[in-house]
């Protein structure tokens, strides 16, 4: 079937799957603050194409069966359409279609990620860049819902102590990565009790997923003779 050919050809592609999804989203992360998108023509490619390299090493990574497959390929196909129809025909509300869309995958992506990283094999390399790369997907995610509450409530954040009307994507995540990480520099705060909610929400989600994948990888290893005594 041409599904199952297209996955296992992509699954080729990428034998270490994580390792090239963890790979994408750090190239992400680290180059969106330079590329200047928002008023830089060459920058917003450069982005959309890293953004769809990390779209598919997130398919090829959770794509381990052919019901994952389908399920990342069919939330990729209108987080892609709707991002290019809001680009060119610059319509906020395509854009808008295309975040939700996003961040419905990368919960997608995030549940069958995990489902493979705590499952009961053996931990190898390709699961702890696994791991990481699921930190760093709710990083994303909550950058999303954040894209998204401020279009429908605009001046959910402050920054540098003055409300502004909307951050922009470098931005939210930038800021996304110092709640999950519980840094909190304090240049951008919530102000709104959406942007509130949310923000606790995330700092929740990090703090039990750290707890949980190293209860996990305590669990792996079974005691020694030596100290079970």
């Amino acid at each position: 079937m041409p599904i199952e050919y297209v996955r296992q050809r992509i699954g080729w592609l990428y034998r270490l799957r994580s390792i090239y999804l963890f790979a994408s989203l750090l190239l992400l992360i680290v180059l969106l603050p330079f590329l200047d998108a928002d008023t830089n023509i060459q920058g917003r490619i450069v982005a959309n194409l890293i953004n769809m390299f990390v779209l598919v090493a997130a398919v090829a990574a959770v794509g381990r069966s052919k019901l994952s497959f389908v399920i990342a390929l069919l939330l990729t196909l209108p987080v892609l359409g709707f991002q290019f129809a809001g680009l060119a025909l610059g319509e906020q509300q395509y854009l808008v279609w295309s975040w939700g869309f996003g961040a419905a995958f990368y919960v997608a992506t995030l549940s069958l990620l995990l489902r493979y990283v705590f499952s009961a094999d053996v931990m190898n390399a390709d699961k702890l860049f696994g791991a990481a790369a699921a930190y760093m997907l709710l990083g994303i995610l909550w950058a999303y819902l954040y894209m998204i509450l401020q279009y429908f409530h605009m001046g959910s954040f402050a920054l540098q102590g003055s409300p502004v009307a909307a951050m922009t994507p470098p931005e939210l995540i930038y800021f996304s990565f110092m709640v999950l990480t519980t840094t909190g520099f304090g240049d951008i705060v919530p102000v709104l009790p959406h942007a509130r909610a949310l923000v606790n929400l995330e700092q929740i989600c990090g703090t039990l997923f750290v707890a949980i994948l190293i209860a996990r990888l305590a669990g792996i290893y079974p005691q020694s003779e030596e100290s079970s005594h």
